[in-house]
């Protein structure tokens, strides 16, 4: 038992609630009593808009692209169960009785448990760790694998897809004042984004207690399927107020230029040097939001109307039908008044968006078009994922894109919808034709699907990066592009 519980106290966090492949979570508003710190990046590049045209240096230096995420900060505990026994064990142990889906539990003390829990079945038998200090993946089974740790949530798998193919991105979201959240920190650090990351404060009418950062825990069996229980903690508190000037100058890219990648800086509603320095970097191209965002529509909106304020670009994920289903009135808001210019969603949530009820392996491209010709009332891109089918996307202009899905194995789904939102975004951004954004969104979704966690290696990253910009030079030489 001591064991288990030294290897619990080394585990924290959880797999991203992410875009079409992640069981919905319903969310509720909520406020609280905030101070921020937001991280800087040392150095913030020229955006590129959007554009029909690129010049012969776009294909060098993707550092252009500038996108700002928007949303929940999961940490991501992910467990790989390849072993049914070992997977029937642990189930049994956390009390689990339909593996599947994802089902939010009450604090970060019962995230604690179910890893306790895991713990002690890998001891079971892999036998008693005879250190502290010693690598649990030593003791364990063959068939067991020591956690993951992940920067996940939607809009930061997003963000991570940008930045990984030499984008410059930043994300924005509320943490917890723990270990939890300054591991995140730092993990965003180490996948290229700059984190922008409010911490809560102590609430006082709460016998002093703290939300604690938001975790977690994903148990993959063998296959891809995915279990999860997550805690979304000090991720809800964040409301409108909270994107006050001063967190939207950091996560625009203003003050960036020069700044210390370790300097923390605590936000204000009014600060003193709101005006721009001399050499601070431009305006954002895009600001993307996580559709759970509409949970708390206040947010959306403000965020929304700041980057529109910038001459930024919008775009917004659908998260899940059960989204759609339960915000479709704060959606229609967001569209109606035409604060939304790339919209995207999966077969699930196009259906749910045109009253579609037969099953998603049934949903054909025919009824993706109703699906995106509803879209086009509102939004200049509408963009339909069809998982392993590929894609399908159109435009205000009818300029259409369309890639096959590609047969691969499926280890886990983890973020595979949110890395292909931003390869696409990638693409678009770099001026790339819609053809061209659907073929490198599903390029990096094929290849997310192949590993834990939605973490490709630096040089699997590099090896993509490489094979997108041939797609986009080889979509201006269609063009007539010099």
């Amino acid at each position: 038992a001591q064991s288990a519980s030294r290897m619990a106290s080394r585990l924290s966090a959880s797999p991203p609630v992410g875009r079409a492949f992640t069981a919905p979570l319903r969310r509720r508003p909520s406020s609280g009593s905030l101070a921020a710190t937001a991280d800087q990046a040392p150095a913030a590049p020229v955006a590129l808009r959007p554009a029909s045209t690129m010049t012969a240096d776009d294909s060098v230096d993707t550092r252009e692209v500038l996108l700002v995420g928007l949303g929940d900060p999961v940490s991501d505990i992910l467990v790989r169960l390849d072993d049914p026994s070992l997977a029937s064990r642990v189930f049994d142990a956390c009390g689990i009785s339909e593996p599947g889906g994802c089902v939010p539990v009450d604090s970060d003390e019962d995230i604690k448990s179910l890893l306790a829990a895991c713990g002690e079945q890998w001891i079971t038998g892999a036998g008693e760790l005879e250190t502290p200090s010693r690598s649990f993946s030593e003791d364990v089974p063959a068939q067991g694998v020591e956690p993951t740790y992940c920067p996940g949530g939607s809009a930061a798998n997003v963000a991570k897809a940008v930045a990984n193919l030499g984008g410059d991105a930043a994300f924005v979201g509320m943490i917890g004042r723990d270990d939890i959240g300054a591991r995140y920190r730092e993990l965003l650090r180490s996948q290229k984004v700059t984190p922008v990351l409010l911490e809560v404060d102590v609430d006082e009418d709460d016998a002093g207690s703290t939300p604690r950062s938001a975790q977690c825990l994903s148990l993959v069996e063998k296959g891809g399927q995915r279990t999860m229980r997550t805690y979304l903690g000090a991720s809800l508190r964040m409301g409108a107020s909270h994107f006050d000037e001063n967190v939207e100058r950091l996560a625009f890219g203003v003050d960036r230029v020069g700044a210390d990648d370790d300097e923390s800086t605590t936000t204000k509603s009014q600060s003193d040097d709101a005006a721009p320095r001399p050499g601070s970097a431009p305006r954002a191209s895009l600001l993307h939001v996580e559709g759970y965002t509409l949970y708390r529509p206040d947010l959306a909106r403000a965020a929304m109307t700041a980057a529109k304020r910038r001459g930024a670009l919008v775009s917004l994920d659908l998260a899940s039908f059960e989204v759609v289903r339960n915000c479709r009135s704060q959606l229609l808001s967001l569209l109606d008044d035409g604060l939304v210019d790339l919209l995207f969603c999966n077969e699930d949530e196009a259906a749910e968006l045109i009253g579609e009820t037969r099953a998603p392996d049934a949903f054909a491209r025919e009824d993706a078009g109703r699906a995106m010709e509803w879209m086009l009332r509102y939004v200049r891109v509408a963009t339909v994922s069809l998982g392993a089918r590929g894609c399908v996307s159109v435009d205000n202009k009818g300029q259409r894109g369309v890639s096959p899905g590609v047969r691969c194995a499926v280890v886990d789904t983890t973020g595979a919808g949110d890395s292909f939102t931003g390869a696409f975004l990638w693409a678009y951004l770099r001026g790339g034709s819609l053809q061209a954004c659907c073929s490198c969104g599903c390029a990096v979704g094929t290849a997310v699907v192949q590993v834990l966690g939605a973490e490709l290696t630096a040089a699997r990253w590099g090896e993509l990066a490489g094979d997108l910009e041939t797609v986009l030079l080889r979509d201006r030489e269609r063009a007539g592009v010099d």
